[in-house]
Protein backbone atom coordinates (compact mmCIF):
# COMPACT_ATOMS: atom_id res chain seq x y z
CA UNK A 1 0.00 0.00 0.00
CA UNK A 2 0.98 3.64 -1.32
CA UNK A 3 2.42 6.03 1.26
CA UNK A 4 -0.35 7.78 -0.20
CA UNK A 5 -3.21 4.92 0.16
CA UNK A 6 -2.17 4.51 3.86
CA UNK A 7 -2.63 8.80 4.47
CA UNK A 8 -6.05 9.75 2.54
CA UNK A 9 -7.93 6.95 3.77
CA UNK A 10 -11.70 8.03 5.03
CA UNK A 11 -10.30 11.53 4.63
CA UNK A 12 -9.30 14.67 2.47
CA UNK A 13 -6.19 15.56 4.11
CA UNK A 14 -3.80 14.43 2.21
CA UNK A 15 -5.50 15.73 -1.33
CA UNK A 16 -5.88 19.06 0.14
CA UNK A 17 -2.39 19.19 1.72
CA UNK A 18 -1.08 18.17 -1.62
CA UNK A 19 -3.68 20.22 -4.39
CA UNK A 20 -3.03 23.00 -2.17
CA UNK A 21 0.79 23.07 -3.10
CA UNK A 22 2.69 25.77 -5.06
CA UNK A 23 2.46 24.38 -9.02
CA UNK A 24 5.60 24.08 -10.66
CA UNK A 25 7.46 23.45 -14.17
CA UNK A 26 7.36 19.90 -15.36
CA UNK A 27 10.84 18.36 -14.72
CA UNK A 28 10.27 14.48 -15.90
CA UNK A 29 13.04 12.67 -15.89
CA UNK A 30 15.48 11.52 -18.59
CA UNK A 31 13.80 8.27 -19.98
CA UNK A 32 16.78 7.32 -22.97
CA UNK A 33 14.03 5.57 -25.01
CA UNK A 34 10.48 5.01 -25.36
CA UNK A 35 9.27 1.43 -24.31
CA UNK A 36 7.03 -0.27 -27.13
CA UNK A 37 4.39 -1.36 -25.08
CA UNK A 38 3.15 1.84 -24.79
CA UNK A 39 3.06 2.66 -28.05
CA UNK A 40 0.18 0.95 -28.87
CA UNK A 41 -1.06 1.15 -32.41
CA UNK A 42 -4.60 1.12 -31.09
CA UNK A 43 -3.51 4.46 -28.89
CA UNK A 44 -2.64 6.15 -31.74
CA UNK A 45 -4.61 8.63 -34.31
CA UNK A 46 -5.85 11.74 -32.49
CA UNK A 47 -6.97 14.65 -34.89
CA UNK A 48 -5.73 17.60 -33.93
CA UNK A 49 -9.01 19.84 -33.63
CA UNK A 50 -10.43 20.58 -30.15
CA UNK A 51 -14.28 20.19 -31.42
CA UNK A 52 -16.10 17.74 -29.32
CA UNK A 53 -16.30 13.94 -30.87
CA UNK A 54 -13.71 14.29 -33.12
CA UNK A 55 -10.64 14.92 -30.17
CA UNK A 56 -10.94 10.89 -31.07
CA UNK A 57 -11.23 9.40 -34.51
CA UNK A 58 -14.13 6.95 -35.60
CA UNK A 59 -12.79 4.10 -35.97
CA UNK A 60 -8.74 3.22 -34.86
CA UNK A 61 -7.89 1.07 -37.30
CA UNK A 62 -8.80 -2.61 -38.29
CA UNK A 63 -10.13 -3.47 -34.45
CA UNK A 64 -10.21 -7.21 -34.26
CA UNK A 65 -6.81 -7.33 -36.34
CA UNK A 66 -5.17 -4.93 -33.15
CA UNK A 67 -7.06 -7.65 -30.77
CA UNK A 68 -5.26 -10.56 -32.44
CA UNK A 69 -2.31 -8.94 -32.52
CA UNK A 70 -2.10 -8.13 -28.83
CA UNK A 71 -3.58 -11.85 -27.79
CA UNK A 72 -1.34 -14.19 -26.04
CA UNK A 73 0.47 -16.52 -28.08
CA UNK A 74 1.40 -19.79 -27.87
CA UNK A 75 4.73 -21.61 -29.22
CA UNK A 76 3.57 -21.95 -32.56
CA UNK A 77 2.20 -18.52 -32.70
CA UNK A 78 -1.17 -19.17 -32.72
CA UNK A 79 -3.54 -17.18 -30.30
CA UNK A 80 -4.22 -19.08 -26.61
CA UNK A 81 -6.79 -18.38 -24.29
CA UNK A 82 -5.31 -18.13 -20.38
CA UNK A 83 -7.02 -21.87 -19.83
CA UNK A 84 -4.81 -22.94 -22.44
CA UNK A 85 -1.49 -20.98 -21.62
CA UNK A 86 1.65 -23.52 -20.35
CA UNK A 87 2.33 -23.07 -17.24
CA UNK A 88 6.66 -21.86 -16.44
CA UNK A 89 7.63 -21.90 -12.97
CA UNK A 90 6.45 -21.22 -9.51
CA UNK A 91 4.50 -18.15 -9.68
CA UNK A 92 1.52 -19.22 -7.17
CA UNK A 93 3.53 -17.76 -4.43
CA UNK A 94 2.99 -13.96 -6.23
CA UNK A 95 -0.74 -14.25 -6.75
CA UNK A 96 -0.47 -15.74 -3.20
CA UNK A 97 0.99 -12.43 -1.60
CA UNK A 98 -1.25 -10.07 -3.80
CA UNK A 99 -4.24 -11.53 -2.14
CA UNK A 100 -2.52 -11.12 1.59
CA UNK A 101 -1.60 -7.58 0.33
CA UNK A 102 -5.35 -6.74 -0.83
CA UNK A 103 -6.80 -8.11 2.58
CA UNK A 104 -4.16 -6.30 4.51
CA UNK A 105 -5.04 -3.54 2.21
CA UNK A 106 -9.12 -3.67 3.09
CA UNK A 107 -8.74 -3.83 6.72
CA UNK A 108 -6.48 -0.47 6.73
CA UNK A 109 -9.66 1.01 4.78
CA UNK A 110 -11.90 3.10 6.57
CA UNK A 111 -15.78 1.68 5.85
CA UNK A 112 -17.90 2.98 3.14
CA UNK A 113 -19.97 5.57 3.12
CA UNK A 114 -22.23 7.98 1.14
CA UNK A 115 -21.24 10.89 -0.32
CA UNK A 116 -23.47 13.70 0.13
CA UNK A 117 -26.14 14.48 -2.63
CA UNK A 118 -24.49 17.58 -4.31
CA UNK A 119 -26.50 20.96 -3.89
CA UNK A 120 -26.49 21.48 -7.96
CA UNK A 121 -29.23 19.82 -10.15
CA UNK A 122 -28.35 16.95 -11.62
CA UNK A 123 -26.17 17.76 -14.51
CA UNK A 124 -26.60 15.97 -18.19
CA UNK A 125 -22.86 15.61 -19.43
CA UNK A 126 -22.72 16.83 -23.15
CA UNK A 127 -19.60 17.78 -24.63
CA UNK A 128 -18.14 21.21 -24.57
CA UNK A 129 -21.51 22.03 -22.65
CA UNK A 130 -20.91 25.55 -20.61
CA UNK A 131 -20.20 24.58 -17.13
CA UNK A 132 -18.62 26.30 -14.41
CA UNK A 133 -15.81 24.56 -12.57
CA UNK A 134 -18.31 23.77 -9.82
CA UNK A 135 -20.76 22.15 -11.91
CA UNK A 136 -18.15 19.63 -13.51
CA UNK A 137 -16.95 18.64 -10.17
CA UNK A 138 -20.49 17.48 -9.28
CA UNK A 139 -21.12 15.39 -12.14
CA UNK A 140 -18.37 13.77 -10.90
CA UNK A 141 -19.33 13.78 -7.24
CA UNK A 142 -22.47 11.91 -8.12
CA UNK A 143 -21.67 9.32 -10.45
CA UNK A 144 -17.84 8.20 -9.42
CA UNK A 145 -17.53 6.36 -5.78
CA UNK A 146 -14.01 8.14 -4.20
CA UNK A 147 -10.97 5.61 -5.20
CA UNK A 148 -9.96 5.29 -1.45
CA UNK A 149 -12.55 3.44 -0.26
CA UNK A 150 -13.04 -0.43 0.09
CA UNK A 151 -14.62 -1.50 -3.82
CA UNK A 152 -18.42 -2.13 -3.08
CA UNK A 153 -19.91 -4.38 -2.65
CA UNK A 154 -17.86 -5.00 0.72
CA UNK A 155 -20.40 -7.18 2.33
CA UNK A 156 -24.01 -9.12 0.99
CA UNK A 157 -26.57 -6.60 1.24
CA UNK A 158 -24.40 -3.28 0.53
CA UNK A 159 -26.41 -0.73 -1.14
CA UNK A 160 -24.34 0.06 -3.80
CA UNK A 161 -21.92 -1.46 -6.30
CA UNK A 162 -18.73 -0.02 -8.07
CA UNK A 163 -17.95 -1.06 -11.44
CA UNK A 164 -14.25 -0.40 -12.38
CA UNK A 165 -14.10 2.34 -15.54
CA UNK A 166 -10.17 2.61 -17.25
CA UNK A 167 -9.81 5.97 -18.16
CA UNK A 168 -8.10 5.75 -21.68
CA UNK A 169 -5.15 8.14 -22.76
CA UNK A 170 -4.11 8.10 -25.92
CA UNK A 171 -0.60 6.63 -26.07
CA UNK A 172 -0.26 5.64 -22.68
CA UNK A 173 -0.14 1.80 -23.23
CA UNK A 174 -4.03 1.81 -22.97
CA UNK A 175 -4.13 -1.28 -25.66
CA UNK A 176 -2.13 -3.00 -23.72
CA UNK A 177 -3.39 -2.80 -20.40
CA UNK A 178 -6.94 -3.78 -21.85
CA UNK A 179 -5.33 -6.71 -23.35
CA UNK A 180 -3.57 -7.68 -19.91
CA UNK A 181 -7.62 -7.17 -18.78
CA UNK A 182 -9.21 -9.06 -21.79
CA UNK A 183 -6.75 -12.08 -21.91
CA UNK A 184 -5.13 -12.31 -18.17
CA UNK A 185 -8.05 -11.54 -16.02
CA UNK A 186 -10.59 -13.05 -18.10
CA UNK A 187 -12.86 -9.99 -17.82
CA UNK A 188 -16.02 -8.63 -20.00
CA UNK A 189 -15.05 -5.33 -20.82
CA UNK A 190 -17.25 -2.10 -22.55
CA UNK A 191 -14.67 -0.56 -25.26
CA UNK A 192 -14.46 0.17 -28.45
CA UNK A 193 -14.95 -4.01 -29.54
CA UNK A 194 -18.17 -5.41 -28.77
CA UNK A 195 -20.01 -3.39 -31.51
CA UNK A 196 -18.35 -5.28 -34.21
CA UNK A 197 -20.05 -7.49 -36.92
CA UNK A 198 -23.25 -4.94 -36.48
CA UNK A 199 -23.35 -5.32 -32.48
CA UNK A 200 -24.03 -1.55 -32.75
CA UNK A 201 -27.45 -2.16 -34.19
CA UNK A 202 -28.97 -4.93 -31.08
CA UNK A 203 -31.61 -3.55 -29.19
CA UNK A 204 -30.59 -4.94 -25.81
CA UNK A 205 -27.64 -5.61 -24.16
CA UNK A 206 -25.54 -8.87 -24.48
CA UNK A 207 -22.14 -10.16 -24.31
CA UNK A 208 -20.09 -10.91 -27.41
CA UNK A 209 -17.62 -13.35 -27.91
CA UNK A 210 -14.79 -12.77 -30.19
CA UNK A 211 -12.35 -15.31 -32.03
CA UNK A 212 -9.54 -14.40 -29.58
CA UNK A 213 -12.20 -15.97 -26.40
CA UNK A 214 -11.99 -11.98 -25.33
CA UNK A 215 -15.72 -10.85 -24.52
CA UNK A 216 -17.43 -7.41 -24.88
CA UNK A 217 -20.65 -6.17 -24.01
CA UNK A 218 -21.89 -5.04 -27.41
CA UNK A 219 -21.64 -1.08 -26.62
CA UNK A 220 -18.85 1.26 -27.87
CA UNK A 221 -17.93 3.59 -24.70
CA UNK A 222 -14.83 5.16 -27.45
CA UNK A 223 -17.74 7.29 -28.65
CA UNK A 224 -20.08 10.34 -26.57
CA UNK A 225 -22.64 8.55 -28.74
CA UNK A 226 -21.91 5.31 -27.97
CA UNK A 227 -21.88 6.32 -25.15
CA UNK A 228 -25.71 7.81 -24.86
CA UNK A 229 -27.01 4.16 -26.90
CA UNK A 230 -25.22 2.31 -22.95
CA UNK A 231 -27.35 4.46 -21.21
CA UNK A 232 -30.19 3.84 -23.13
CA UNK A 233 -29.39 0.21 -22.49
CA UNK A 234 -28.79 0.75 -18.85
CA UNK A 235 -25.14 -0.62 -19.26
CA UNK A 236 -24.36 0.64 -15.85
CA UNK A 237 -27.11 -1.33 -13.44
CA UNK A 238 -26.73 -4.56 -16.43
CA UNK A 239 -24.25 -6.50 -14.00
CA UNK A 240 -22.64 -7.99 -17.01
CA UNK A 241 -19.77 -5.65 -17.42
CA UNK A 242 -16.51 -6.16 -15.14
CA UNK A 243 -14.49 -2.89 -16.56
CA UNK A 244 -15.26 -0.34 -18.89
CA UNK A 245 -12.86 1.31 -20.92
CA UNK A 246 -13.18 4.60 -22.38
CA UNK A 247 -11.32 7.88 -22.87
CA UNK A 248 -14.76 10.31 -22.15
CA UNK A 249 -14.58 10.08 -18.37
CA UNK A 250 -16.87 12.77 -17.81
CA UNK A 251 -19.37 11.68 -20.63
CA UNK A 252 -19.29 8.19 -18.97
CA UNK A 253 -20.72 9.83 -15.91
CA UNK A 254 -24.20 9.76 -17.37
CA UNK A 255 -24.57 6.12 -17.08
CA UNK A 256 -24.29 6.22 -13.81
CA UNK A 257 -26.92 8.55 -13.33
CA UNK A 258 -30.15 7.99 -10.90
CA UNK A 259 -28.88 4.55 -10.05
CA UNK A 260 -27.47 2.82 -7.38
CA UNK A 261 -23.99 1.75 -9.20
CA UNK A 262 -21.41 4.24 -9.64
CA UNK A 263 -18.08 4.24 -11.28
CA UNK A 264 -14.60 3.89 -9.76
CA UNK A 265 -12.33 5.47 -11.91
CA UNK A 266 -8.83 4.09 -12.64
CA UNK A 267 -5.93 5.22 -15.12
CA UNK A 268 -2.27 5.02 -16.41
CA UNK A 269 -0.51 8.09 -17.14
CA UNK A 270 2.44 8.88 -19.09
CA UNK A 271 4.39 12.35 -19.12
CA UNK A 272 2.40 14.82 -21.69
CA UNK A 273 6.00 15.50 -23.42
CA UNK A 274 6.82 11.97 -23.80
CA UNK A 275 3.14 11.32 -25.43
CA UNK A 276 3.17 14.22 -27.42
CA UNK A 277 6.86 12.62 -28.98
CA UNK A 278 5.51 9.22 -29.21
CA UNK A 279 2.52 10.70 -31.04
CA UNK A 280 4.91 12.32 -33.47
CA UNK A 281 6.90 9.29 -34.30
CA UNK A 282 3.74 7.46 -35.45
CA UNK A 283 2.45 9.97 -37.55
CA UNK A 284 5.85 9.60 -39.50
CA UNK A 285 4.91 6.12 -39.98
CA UNK A 286 0.96 6.30 -40.22
CA UNK A 287 -0.60 4.92 -43.38
CA UNK A 288 -4.12 4.90 -42.27
CA UNK A 289 -4.56 8.03 -44.57
CA UNK A 290 -6.68 10.39 -41.90
CA UNK A 291 -6.30 14.11 -42.84
CA UNK A 292 -5.78 15.10 -39.57
CA UNK A 293 -2.29 13.12 -39.86
CA UNK A 294 -1.33 12.67 -42.54
CA UNK A 295 -0.22 16.55 -42.62
CA UNK A 296 2.54 15.72 -39.95
CA UNK A 297 4.31 13.31 -42.25
CA UNK A 298 7.58 14.05 -42.92
CA UNK A 299 7.88 16.38 -40.58
CA UNK A 300 10.69 17.23 -38.52
CA UNK A 301 10.57 17.65 -34.48
CA UNK A 302 10.97 21.07 -34.62
CA UNK A 303 8.52 21.58 -37.03
CA UNK A 304 5.61 18.97 -35.39
CA UNK A 305 6.06 21.13 -31.53
CA UNK A 306 5.61 24.27 -33.54
CA UNK A 307 2.72 23.25 -35.86
CA UNK A 308 0.64 20.56 -33.82
CA UNK A 309 -2.68 21.67 -32.23
CA UNK A 310 -2.99 19.23 -30.05
CA UNK A 311 -2.74 20.62 -26.41
CA UNK A 312 -3.29 19.53 -23.03
CA UNK A 313 -5.47 16.66 -23.12
CA UNK A 314 -5.93 15.17 -19.94
CA UNK A 315 -7.28 18.95 -18.35
CA UNK A 316 -9.49 19.21 -21.61
CA UNK A 317 -11.36 16.02 -21.30
CA UNK A 318 -11.68 15.98 -17.62
CA UNK A 319 -12.65 19.49 -17.54
CA UNK A 320 -15.19 18.90 -20.58
CA UNK A 321 -13.45 22.10 -21.85
CA UNK A 322 -12.46 20.76 -25.79
CA UNK A 323 -11.69 23.76 -26.98
CA UNK A 324 -11.42 27.46 -25.71
CA UNK A 325 -8.52 28.60 -23.30
CA UNK A 326 -7.76 26.82 -20.06
CA UNK A 327 -7.29 28.27 -16.61
CA UNK A 328 -6.30 27.53 -13.07
CA UNK A 329 -9.76 26.62 -12.65
CA UNK A 330 -9.77 23.95 -15.04
CA UNK A 331 -6.57 22.41 -14.14
CA UNK A 332 -8.22 22.13 -10.14
CA UNK A 333 -11.17 20.41 -11.63
CA UNK A 334 -8.60 17.54 -13.26
CA UNK A 335 -6.31 18.03 -9.67
CA UNK A 336 -9.88 17.17 -7.98
CA UNK A 337 -11.14 13.85 -9.71
CA UNK A 338 -7.25 12.36 -9.60
CA UNK A 339 -7.61 13.46 -5.76
CA UNK A 340 -10.92 11.95 -4.86
CA UNK A 341 -11.95 9.81 -7.98
CA UNK A 342 -9.30 8.09 -10.01
CA UNK A 343 -6.47 5.37 -8.59
CA UNK A 344 -3.96 6.67 -10.82
CA UNK A 345 -0.86 4.20 -12.58
CA UNK A 346 2.25 5.62 -13.77
CA UNK A 347 3.31 4.06 -17.48
CA UNK A 348 7.34 4.23 -15.96
CA UNK A 349 5.80 2.12 -13.20
CA UNK A 350 3.61 -0.29 -15.33
CA UNK A 351 4.05 -3.34 -14.12
CA UNK A 352 3.42 -2.18 -10.17
CA UNK A 353 0.41 -0.18 -11.42
CA UNK A 354 -0.88 -3.20 -12.51
CA UNK A 355 -0.26 -5.28 -9.57
CA UNK A 356 -2.07 -2.06 -7.81
CA UNK A 357 -5.03 -2.10 -9.71
CA UNK A 358 -5.20 -6.21 -9.36
CA UNK A 359 -5.18 -6.03 -5.58
CA UNK A 360 -7.54 -3.09 -5.11
CA UNK A 361 -9.96 -4.55 -7.95
CA UNK A 362 -9.61 -8.19 -6.60
CA UNK A 363 -9.31 -9.23 -9.98
CA UNK A 364 -6.84 -12.18 -9.29
CA UNK A 365 -9.93 -13.66 -7.21
CA UNK A 366 -12.25 -14.15 -10.56
CA UNK A 367 -9.30 -16.20 -12.41
CA UNK A 368 -9.41 -19.65 -11.05
CA UNK A 369 -6.07 -20.74 -12.40
CA UNK A 370 -2.71 -18.48 -10.68
CA UNK A 371 -0.63 -19.65 -13.03
CA UNK A 372 -1.56 -19.20 -16.13
CA UNK A 373 -2.91 -15.55 -14.80
CA UNK A 374 0.99 -15.27 -13.95
CA UNK A 375 1.97 -16.40 -17.46
CA UNK A 376 0.06 -14.39 -19.01
CA UNK A 377 1.14 -11.26 -17.69
CA UNK A 378 4.84 -12.30 -17.50
CA UNK A 379 4.44 -12.26 -21.48
CA UNK A 380 2.98 -8.91 -21.66
CA UNK A 381 5.93 -7.14 -19.24
CA UNK A 382 8.73 -9.52 -21.27
CA UNK A 383 7.01 -7.81 -24.81
CA UNK A 384 7.73 -4.33 -22.96
CA UNK A 385 11.11 -5.04 -22.56
CA UNK A 386 11.29 -4.56 -26.72
CA UNK A 387 12.63 -0.62 -27.02
CA UNK A 388 11.70 1.54 -30.11
CA UNK A 389 14.60 3.28 -30.63
CA UNK A 390 13.15 6.60 -30.49
CA UNK A 391 15.08 9.53 -29.13
CA UNK A 392 13.29 11.87 -26.40
CA UNK A 393 14.92 15.05 -27.86
CA UNK A 394 14.66 16.23 -23.71
CA UNK A 395 16.82 19.53 -23.27
CA UNK A 396 15.91 20.47 -27.13
CA UNK A 397 14.01 23.63 -28.20
CA UNK A 398 11.53 21.00 -29.34
CA UNK A 399 10.43 19.13 -25.90
CA UNK A 400 10.46 22.59 -24.71
CA UNK A 401 8.11 23.78 -26.82
CA UNK A 402 5.81 20.90 -26.30
CA UNK A 403 6.08 21.00 -22.43
CA UNK A 404 4.68 24.34 -23.30
CA UNK A 405 1.95 23.71 -25.00
CA UNK A 406 0.68 21.16 -22.40
CA UNK A 407 1.84 22.42 -19.11
CA UNK A 408 -1.26 22.11 -17.69
CA UNK A 409 -0.94 18.83 -18.23
CA UNK A 410 2.55 18.70 -17.05
CA UNK A 411 1.37 20.17 -13.50
CA UNK A 412 -1.35 17.77 -13.36
CA UNK A 413 0.94 14.92 -14.24
CA UNK A 414 3.36 15.69 -11.45
CA UNK A 415 0.57 16.46 -9.36
CA UNK A 416 -0.68 12.42 -9.79
CA UNK A 417 3.43 11.25 -9.08
CA UNK A 418 3.06 12.39 -5.79
CA UNK A 419 -0.57 11.02 -5.57
CA UNK A 420 1.15 7.65 -6.53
Amino acid sequence: VSSHEQETLGDDSNYEAISSGPGSSANPQDTGVMMSWVDDIVDSQIPDNQNGENMLPPEEGNILEQSLSHAPKTSDGKVSSVKEMPLDGNESSVAANTQIAASQNEQKMAPPFKESVSQFSPVQPIVNQALNAEEVKSVYQDSYYRWNHPLRPVAPGDDGKDVPVFWRIPRSASGTVESIMSFCYRSVLASSMGTLAGHDQDQTLDVVTLGTGAQYVNVDMSRPDGIRRAKRLSLGSSGLVDIISTPFLFETAEVFSGIPESGKCFTLLRHPVNRAISLYHHYQVDESGNPNTAQYRGMSIDEFADQVAENNWMVRFLANKRSGSLNWHDLEVAKEVFGRKCLVGLVEKAEESLRRYERFFRWDKKVSNSDSKEQCLTQYFANGDKRKEHPTYEGTAAWEALRKKNEYDCLLYEFAEKLY
